[in-house]
């Protein structure tokens, strides 16, 4: 493959990317209205849910972002009445995250809403499509966090 046939590969799958990620305007939208929510932090305390006690350092593993950046989302999250942080028991110098209820009701509720939804969008494509379509999104997953470990490690305040 040429440089420039690479070129044209990455451009249409960037496009294609845009694409697809615009199919989920109409629930950051939703979320944003109901709960007040962006879906990055939606994603945080979602990871909550799934790990509650979770650190702030694992957060920002799972979010892919710095600790500084986590710490100002739960900032954020705490004043609304989201999460609670509380020292950790095994390391005093850690931070656990928990759900409040309020946060608890965000996950469960917008959860299931946003499956349907998404469920809609796949209804047309056949399984092989979803199985083709879900190992692209794992490898481009996988790539993109070993791209951010590069980066991180090249530069820690890296956003």
């Amino acid at each position: 493959m040429t440089s420039e046939e690479r070129t044209a590969a990455e451009d249409a799958t960037i496009q294609a990317l845009f694409g697809a990620s615009g199919l989920l305007d109409a629930l950051r939208l939703r979320v944003w209205d109901t709960e007040g929510l962006t879906v990055t932090q939606l994603r945080l305390l979602a990871y909550v849910f799934q790990s509650e006690g979770i650190s702030n350092a694992e957060l920002a593993d799972r979010l892919m972002v710095t600790r500084p950046s986590v710490s100002a989302l739960l900032d954020r999250l705490e004043r609304g009445g989201f999460i609670r942080r509380e020292i950790s028991q095994t390391d005093r110098r850690g931070i656990c995250i928990w759900l409040q209820d309020r946060g608890r009701d965000a996950v469960t509720h917008t959860r299931e809403e946003n499956r349907e939804y998404v469920r809609g969008l796949l209804e047309d494509l056949d399984t092989g499509d979803l199985v083709e379509i879900t190992a692209a999104l794992e490898q481009l997953a996988a790539a993109g966090r070993a791209r951010r470990a590069r980066d991180l490690a090249a530069d820690p305040n890296a956003f």
